[in-house]
């Protein structure tokens, strides 16, 4: 017996497709982790402090004892107390921070009545802070006022506290422009770049390569 003929105009359609089940979503899932966010940066003037408001006095002359190995590294002269980026309380001298006959009651006092606010261990941000750009705006005024070598003894004093900052290295490679010496200029222009060596035109970096390609053309 002959066989039943399909249909003209007939074609096999599609297989359709297995719907994707719970356990295969939790599986992709599973499969591909998202990446944990990288932590941020502990800037090296800062120490991270963590309170308990259960050992006060011990605590502080933990952070007493870290501020005092930090600030042999450079010249600070104030401490800064942040909480999640906001200034707790007016800058505070290093030397009542740091003081050898113990932790005294100027700046404990003030700080005490903020641990109390917490309602349990708190990390702060304790930053260590200098008068860099102090000397670097005064540098600044020197030289709108034409006296170049006291601009360069200010942008100094700025070097001596903050060698890391490549605003003050910007600065002094201008007043040795201004002097005529080109060699010194190229040199602090370098270090500025070096330090910013992404910044675009308008930016600390961008400036000190313009002005670096002025001085080799």
């Amino acid at each position: 017996m002959a066989s039943a003929k399909k249909p003209l105009g007939h074609k096999k359609g599609p297989t359709p497709s297995k719907p994707e089940s719970k356990a295969d979503s939790k599986a992709d899932s599973k499969a591909a982790p998202k990446p944990e966010p990288k932590a941020d940066k502990v800037p090296a003037n800062t120490v991270p402090f963590e309170i308990d408001p259960k050992q006060v006095e011990a605590s502080l002359k933990k952070l007493r004892d870290k501020l005092s190995t930090l600030a042999k590294k450079g010249r600070y002269t104030k401490v800064r107390f942040k909480f999640r980026g906001k200034q707790l309380l007016p800058d505070i001298p290093l030397a009542a921070v740091v003081a050898v006959e113990g932790i005294t009651f100027y700046w404990t006092g003030l700080l005490r009545a903020l641990i109390f606010n917490f309602a349990g261990q708190t990390v702060l941000d304790v930053e260590l802070v200098n008068d860099s750009e102090k000397e670097l705006a005064q540098g600044k005024e020197r030289i709108l006022a034409g006296d170049v070598d006291e601009a360069l003894a200010h942008f100094r004093r700025a070097l001596d506290m903050d060698d890391e900052n490549p605003l003050v290295h910007l600065n002094v490679g201008i007043a040795y422009r201004l002097k005529g010496e080109p060699k010194q200029a190229l040199a602090a222009l370098e270090r500025a770049l070096a330090l910013d060596p992404n910044g675009p035109a308008g930016t600390v970096g961008g400036e000190a390569q313009r002005l670096i390609e002025k001085l080799k053309g």
